[in-house]
């Protein structure tokens, strides 16, 4: 499973995966997005798990993009309205 972790002083979303060494598992930061959305990678990755990072960036984003707008319609619905 693919996570993306923010990065508040780097201003970066850290790409991280699982790895498992020796029985014990822990997550593997291979590169990072950047708020403009670039992305750097720190390993040589096939171009099948490259598209899969992408995928899950463009979901991850929409998410996000959901969630915001839902926290700024409930917080507009708690305003008493003016006609």
């Amino acid at each position: 499973m693919i996570q993306f972790e923010y990065d508040g002083v780097m201003k970066r979303y850290d790409v991280k995966v699982p790895q498992t060494i020796a029985g014990e598992s822990s997550m593997l930061t291979i590169g990072y997005i950047s708020e403009d959305n670039k992305i750097i990678l720190h390993r040589e990755l096939r171009i099948e798990f490259v598209r899969q990072i992408l995928m899950h960036w463009d979901e991850y984003e929409h998410q996000m993009t959901r969630e915001l707008q839902e926290m700024l319609d409930n917080d507009d619905s708690d305003k008493p309205k003016f006609h």
